[in-house]
């Protein structure tokens, strides 16, 4: 983002140091501010339109990002901003129009090109299968745009090609607990139960206090029929996000399949304090398991639970 043409090079620049931080809040009174002084500075709509994505105000962002283009055309990371606006509020034909015209303005950058392809997918456009090869030719190492790309195959099914790009994210980065743990769903999804828990091992190792990751991991655990490894990765889970209440009903069915019948039942009445509507499955998996147990008064089960 340039400079503002007004001044306030330095207020500009703590907008962006707290947009960066997640203080939207400062970014926006600070970027208001300058505004006011410097009303047609194009970057300063540039950067209104940054805040305004960031708060998910597809709209504002649009409007901001038009109102810059008007002030400055045919700037790049602008029309990205508009791209992103627009595809925020489900119009992913003009979305693919920016980042085709950023694309074409920049030829170099990664974002506008990764862009472009998960837009066609989401359209269910042709096109997006040449594409997804120019990127491969292209930028082979670009992690974060084969992260993104990743999960937009993954959410067209296209699962196979979801896992060509995962592995090319966690190759381009291996020491990103992100990429090793979309590699890792992935691989289960696809039924590679030894390559999921491989790359979810590395992704708890990469950052530990991510209940996600542990969480992962413990499904991955569990198909690999390890109990008492399974129960530790959700135990993890659950110190790192005490309200995990997914975590709570798998560890009580880890602890039923171990025979620890108390303690599964613990963690089943723990999952019930967090979510009612977890009773369902702890009945079910109660009566499920070769050390379970069978109520017929669901009511007095709900209550033995606490519940």
């Amino acid at each position: 983002m340039s400079k503002p043409t007004g001044g306030g090079a330095g207020a500009l620049a703590a907008a962006l140091a707290a947009l960066r931080q997640g203080d939207l809040a400062g970014a926006e009174g600070t970027c208001r501010r300058l505004l006011q002084a410097a009303p047609r500075d194009p970057a300063l709509h540039q950067l209104a339109a940054a805040i305004a994505l960031r708060r998910g105000h597809a709209r504002e962002a649009a409007r901001w990002a038009g109102s810059s283009l008007e002030l400055r055309a045919d700037h790049a990371p602008t029309l990205l901003l508009a791209g992103r606006a627009a595809r925020m509020a489900g119009e992913h034909r003009e979305a693919l129009g920016f980042f085709r015209r950023a694309a074409g303005l920049a030829p170099a950058k990664a974002e506008a090109a990764f862009l472009t392809c998960i837009v066609l997918l989401e359209l269910g456009d042709g096109d997006a299968r040449t594409m997804v090869d120019r990127l491969l030719e292209q930028f082979p190492d670009d992690a974060e745009g084969w992260r993104a790309l990743g999960t937009a195959l993954q959410h067209a099914e296209q699962l196979p090609a979801a896992l060509v790009a995962f592995r090319r994210a966690a190759r381009a980065a291996p020491d990103s607990f992100d990429a090793a743990l979309k590699l890792g769903l992935c691989l289960r999804h696809l039924g590679d139960g030894d390559g999921a828990r491989a790359a979810l091992e590395r992704a708890v190792a990469l950052d530990p206090g991510v209940a996600e990751g542990w969480f992962a991991l413990g499904l991955a655990r569990q198909d690999a029929r390890d109990a008492d490894a399974a129960a530790a990765a959700y135990r993890q889970a659950l110190d790192r996000r005490p309200g995990l209440a997914e975590a709570a009903v798998n560890l009580g069915i880890c602890l039923q399949q171990s025979g620890d019948m108390a303690a599964a039942k613990a963690a089943y009445a723990r999952a019930l304090r967090l979510r009612a509507d977890s009773f369902g499955r702890i009945a079910q998996a109660l009566a499920a398991a070769p050390t379970g147990e069978v109520w017929l008064d669901l009511d007095a089960l709900r209550r033995s639970l606490g519940g």
